[in-house]
């Protein structure tokens, strides 16, 4: 999974059980599945009140052991746009619940907000082998979360798995689980316990399950199909098909994964479904406690021949930004299948009376639904698709790129340059060695990993890993959107790391102020009346202003350019330029400053440029600059280190 500088190899002739990577995204267009560098599955989508799309999602080890499930943490994603996805690491683990948690038991959970706090709802397996029901609670969308009650708020017995969390118009906040029963309970405000005045009383009395609804769906072989209660169920969560040894293995489709929302009026159940492989299908009602009504198929498990790579599946639904999303897990990355899944996500639309339109499965995906904006700081890992790379905990703070080698990309899609365009690039990055150690390049291409170069920036030591600095390059004048990619350069694996980007937009040009509407004057003579009759009128003209009065005065030519060298460093100065209030210094690999370019702005009349490389030949110009008015640059200046 981790060695997937060797994916365009793996592509054309790996097969993964009975799925053909032929069928795997290709880089022009694949936005599924949205996570590469890991695997993960069980995707809860989010809406948070910052205004982002959050999913959380369960997470697959790349080693498992005794051939299944492996998992012991959960991930978190965000967006803006549902196609370029922000990690933010891992915000829970099993061992967030250590005091009854067993190990390897962290299941499909999902997040929600009330009053200031995110609770996240998760299945684990208890340390007595059942399973159970925890909540993890958090000021942040992004976590840490804690164990708000250091036990279970359900269980542990056996089949509490996959909760689902869903507050309706009117506050109340209902809970809903099950693996093969279906299970409800009704939140109380504080989101950690429920109210135990409604449901279910055991036959003989007890109150174990006061406050808990169930709808009966346990195994069996069920001999009497034609009875009241399976005919019940048949009809709120489709017929059964799945068999064993020729027994009828469940009495309806439902059988893990329940989703539970609601959208204009309408209660939706959508579930994992048809046994093993499952697929998607849905039912739908009129109150939160059902009765439900079977609607069909959402998703099948298969689609042309192909199957999604997994043999399990789980929905996630929400809106968000006027669209529908669909959100599901395949086995679709190199070495995927059911115990290596990956999110993936669909647009999915409801017909005028809300019934759900049957969705495929796509290695494209779906479409942006605003730019992203590249003036301000964009993580790094914030990523459409990628190759190679790896992300980690960042000693700035958030996440950082690493694990960096040669050819190594990241894919970000529409990128919103604008219609004056970008003019520079800015990157955080940290390398081991000096100042003088050349580690490598990142290189942006616009539209494919091969499109057209905007710019190149050199990354060398900066002291440690740990020690940030920005480099920059001045870039060939872009506009509009297009996708971007950094394509990483280097000689050796994981030599430099990268934080953070981002662009610096053209100079708009001020509107110009609008000239004086003129006032008309009345000339008809008038015949002057009271006292002040025979004092001549004051006669007051404002005269409008000229194109003189509005520009600035010309910024001259930076004249005097001197570069002396000292050591990997390269002092220049030059003389004052009249009317410049400061100075902008270009450094070059090349001739015609295409290339390489290193770029300072300072308000004196010299810079230091440093990191450069012995044995290389640099190029030096100066130009002042006025507010939006910048003067010619200096002769170019030629300089062999």
């Amino acid at each position: 999974m981790r060695k997937r500088r060797l994916f365009s190899k793996i592509i054309s002739a790996l097969i993964i059980g009975s799925f053909v990577f032929a069928f795997l995204p290709k880089d022009a267009l694949a936005v599924n599945p949205i996570v590469q560098d890991v695997y993960t599955a069980d995707p809860a989508p989010f809406a948070a009140p910052d205004g982002k799309l959050y999913v959380y999602t369960s997470h697959d080890e790349d080693d498992t052991k005794n051939g299944f499930f492996t998992m012991y943490d959960w991930k978190c994603y965000s967006t803006e746009d549902m196609v370029n996805w922000t990690d933010h690491g891992t915000p829970l683990g099993y061992e967030d619940f250590s005091s009854w948690a067993k190990e390897n038991s962290s299941w499909a959970g999902q997040v929600t907000y009330r009053d200031g706090y995110y609770y996240y709802y998760v299945p684990i397996n208890h340390k007595n082998g059942t399973n159970a029901i925890g909540v993890g609670v958090s000021e942040s969308p992004t976590g840490p979360f804690e164990d708000a009650l250091g036990k279970p708020l359900l269980g542990p017995t056996y089949g509490y798995i996959d909760p689902t969390v869903f507050i309706d118009d009117d506050d109340q906040a209902y809970l809903y689980w099950g693996n093969p029963d279906f299970h409800c309970v009704m939140l109380n405000d504080d989101m950690i316990s429920y109210d135990t005045s409604f449901g279910g009383v055991s036959d003989n009395g007890s109150v174990t399950n006061r406050g808990i609804m169930k709808w009966e769906l346990e195994t069996g072989d069920y001999s009497d199909l034609n009875s009241q209660t399976v005919k019940n169920l048949q009809k709120m969560f489709g017929t059964g098909t799945r068999m064993d040894n020729g027994k009828l293995r469940r009495p309806t489709q439902y059988e893990e994964g329940p989703w539970v929302y609601k959208r204009e009026g309408h209660y939706y159940l959508v579930f994992a479904a048809n046994g093993i492989p499952e697929r998607l299908d849905y039912s739908m009602a009129d109150s939160p406690f059902g009765p439900w009504e079977y609607k069909g198929m959402i998703m099948d498990d298969n689609v042309n021949g192909q199957g999604t790579g997994s043999f399990t599946n789980h929905p996630g639904v929400v809106d968000y930004k006027g669209h529908s999303y669909l959100f599901y897990h395949t086995g679709k990355l190199p070495n995927g299948g059911g115990y290596h899944r990956s999110v993936a996500i669909e647009e999915i639309t409801y017909n005028d009376d809300g019934t759900i339109n049957p969705v495929p499965f796509t290695s494209e995906g779906v479409d942006s639904v605003e730019d992203l904006d590249p003036y301000k700081r964009v993580e790094a890992e914030t990523i459409a698709w990628e190759e190679g790379i790896e992300k980690e905990d960042c000693s700035e703070g958030g996440r950082n790129v690493c694990d960096i080698s040669n050819n190594d990309y990241i894919r970000v899609i529409d990128v919103g340059f604008g219609e004056y365009g970008a003019i520079r690039f800015d990157a955080s990055v940290s390398a081991q060695g000096s100042e003088s150690d050349y580690k490598g390049e990142i290189e942006l291409h616009l539209d494919s990993k091969n499109g057209e170069l905007i710019g190149t920036v050199e990354v060398y030591g900066t002291g440690g890993f740990n020690n940030w600095e920005t480099v920059s390059t001045d870039i060939d004048f872009v506009t509009g959107t297009h996708d971007l990619y950094f394509v990483f350069k280097s000689d050796a694996a994981n030599s430099y790391k990268f934080d953070y980007w981002e662009f610096t937009q053209d100079e708009i040009p001020a509107t110009p102020t609008p000239e004086p509407t003129a006032v008309p004057q009345d000339n008809t003579p008038q015949t002057p009346t009271g006292p002040s009759a025979t004092a001549p009128a004051a006669s007051v003209t404002t005269p409008a202003p000229t194109a003189s009065d509005t520009v600035k005065a010309d910024v001259a030519k930076v004249t005097g350019l001197k570069v002396k060298k000292s050591g990997y460093k390269a002092v220049v100065s030059w003389k004052k330029a009249a009317n410049a209030s400061k100075y902008e210094v270009l450094c070059s690999l090349k001739k015609n400053f295409k290339k390489n370019v290193k770029k300072l702005t300072v308000k004196t009349t010299k810079a230091t440029i440093k990191k450069l490389k012995k044995g290389k030949t640099y190029y030096f110009k100066v130009r002042g600059i006025s507010g939006s008015i910048k003067g010619s640059y200096s002769a170019v200046k030629k300089v062999k280190f």
